[in-house]
This record gives structure tokens, C-alpha cells and sequence, in this order.
């Protein structure tokens, strides 16, 4: 019985999981939240040691897409 359980719930775990994204060029095209997914995405190339990253649609999805990783991230801003 615990086993049928287990397996339930973690088909409606994926099945739920599948239908969201979670990129974080996500929102992009929603109004107000474009320049935090932008933001999002120069951090996180940043830390793969990428100069900048910008969001643009590849495949019907939003994708975080990194340039200039040869040299490097450069400084973080100083808050």
C-alpha cells in the first residue's frame, strides 16, 4: 500500500512540475516582470563565468541564452 502511494504521488509530483517553468527567462514577455527575468538571466550567467545573457525565444520557450564566456564575468556591482 505504501508503495501505491509513493508512486502516485510522485506521478501527480511530475505531472504538476511538467507544466511549469521555472527558467528564469520565464516572464519575460509579462509586462513589469521582463526586466527582472533579464536581470535574472545576467546573473545567472555571470555565474557560469559569462560576460552577459539575454532572453529570447528558442523552440517556443524562453531561454536564457549567455555571450562574451570567454572573458569572463567580470566585476559584480557593488550595492
Amino acid at each position: 500500500m505504501k508503495t501505491i502511494t509513493f508512486v502516485v504521488l510522485f506521478v501527480v509530483v511530475v505531472a504538476v512540475n511538467s507544466a511549469v517553468d521555472f527558467s528564469s527567462c520565464a516572464r519575460m514577455n509579462v509586462p513589469g516582470l521582463s526586466k527582472v527575468a533579464q536581470g535574472l538571466c545576467i546573473s545567472s550567467c555571470k555565474y557560469q563565468n559569462c560576460g552577459t545573457g539575454s532572453c529570447v525565444r528558442r523552440g517556443g520557450r524562453p531561454t536564457c541564452v549567455c555571450s562574451r564566456c570567454g572573458s569572463g564575468g567580470g566585476s559584480w556591482p557593488s550595492v
